[in-house]
């Protein structure tokens, strides 16, 4: 009678471990899910909300937009900010606030290199030069001291990003700021529902930016806001926002037409109004990849500090040296399995080619870290079953020899 294995014992549905490997598409099988699972968070409101909110707050013009007015107060509120700002994208929120923020007659705005990918081109077209720094190794979030040290007579700006599980060393780069008389705004995307040292991520005030996209907390289909304590900083916002010239601190800016949509609004809003259902559902996964991850020797997860209010949006594992296949192999896989699993933040930004100029700095963290980590499946399409499977799959890579060679032998790593 075959035994199973101690990960194995803990399923529903017990299957020997026989039939379970046969269903693996490697092995010729159906798979093991119905759906693609992908790392984003894709959580969809109760669309009678969304209708309500849509029908209760028709605008009487074209140029009145309820529902937006509405969730930048909420947000305010949520955030605990005195402003909030909305915008179209994420993406034109933070050029926004790069533009405005950054020093007049200054190039250089400081960031990290194991990041989002597109976030050296949005510096760039706000018109200023990425100078690409180290994060931690612990945590990965970007290095205090790497920015410090990185800071010239050319800094323009630092743009502090929050890593996607806990957060950067917020008060650190607020006192850094205001040592150097450089100013920092915070790329917060990842971030909506984060405490940092008990505080609400968006109550700050110097300006961090969020986005509405359906891969994050919120889902509004698209749009982004920035929150802010500075009454002329969200003034300058809102004028860049609809198109106009902004004679701001960072000099004469020209805007465009970055206006939020009110059914974009609705969504959103409706999304904001069930947070706590979200959150619950992202804890429940989180959860269970904690609870059978460290059966699969040679993986680790990167822990949400639960001392601190989190969303539990993201899942982020370590492919350590002895777990039988690397990370760039095993995210093949995956992939092949119907699992969407990214490598993250890999390639980091100082390593792509670019045609504009670019600054890097020490990068020994980056680099020993890059080929490390993946971004697992998660988010609301995820359940507690899928989690189960997946590291069930996880579990029989480690144990099963014919097939950590097998996946040697089909996916080669990339040089």
């Amino acid at each position: 009678m075959e035994t199973c294995n101690r990960v194995e014992c803990y399923f529903h549905g017990l299957r020997s471990a026989m039939e379970f490997k046969d269903q693996l598409k490697c092995f010729g099988g159906q798979g093991h899910f119905d759906k693609v699972l992908s790392t984003s968070n894709l959580y969809l409101p109760d669309f009678d909300r969304v209708s309500m909110l849509l029908s209760e707050n028709r605008p009487s013009s074209d140029n009145e937009y309820p529902l937006s007015t509405i969730l930048e107060s909420r947000l305010c509120e949520y955030h605990n900010a005195e402003h909030c700002v909305l915008y179209s994208s994420g993406f034109w929120a933070l050029v926004a606030a790069i533009k405005l923020k950054a020093i007049a007659g200054k190039s250089n705005v400081i960031i990290p290199s194991m990041t989002y990918r597109r976030l050296a081109d949005l510096v760039h077209w706000a018109g200023k030069i990425p100078v690409f720094v180290d994060v931690y190794e612990d945590g990965l979030a970007v290095s205090v001291e790497a920015v410090r040290e990185a800071i010239d007579n050319d800094t323009a700006l630092i743009l502090a990003v929050h890593p996607i599980v806990n957060c950067c060393h917020v008060d650190s780069f607020i006192e850094l700021s205001a040592r150097e008389n450089v100013p920092v705004i915070f790329d917060a995307v990842e971030s909506v529902h984060e405490t940092y040292k008990g505080k609400r991520i968006g109550s700050f005030g110097v300006g961090e930016v969020f986005s509405f996209h359906a891969s994050k907390l919120i889902n509004g289909c698209e749009g982004g806001y920035i929150c802010t304590n500075e009454a002329d900083f969200a003034t300058d916002l809102r004028s860049f926002r609809d198109f106009c010239v902004v004679d701001s601190a960072a000099g004469k800016v020209f805007g465009l037409d970055a206006r939020p949509i009110d059914g974009h609004a609705a969504f959103a809003l409706a999304g904001l109004m069930e947070i706590d259902k979200n959150v619950a559902h992202n804890r429940e996964i989180y959860s269970a990849y904690k609870k059978y991850l460290p059966d699969v020797h040679g993986l680790r997860l990167l822990e949400f500090d639960e001392n601190e209010q989190t969303s539990y949006k993201n899942i982020v594992i370590e492919v350590m040296d002895d777990y039988p296949v690397s990370r760039d192999i095993l995210v093949r896989f995956l992939n092949d399995e119907g699992l969407l699993a990214r490598s993250h933040y890999d390639p980091p930004l100082h390593a792509k080619e670019y045609s504009y100029g670019v600054s890097v700095k020490g990068m020994a963290n980056t680099n020993k870290v890059r080929t490390k980590f993946i971004n697992m499946p998660c988010g609301s399409v995820v359940s507690v079953g899928d989690v189960e499977i997946i590291i069930q799959i996880l579990k029989y890579i480690e144990d099963d020899t014919s097939l950590n060679t097998l996946l040697e032998n089909t996916y080669i790593s990339p040089a």
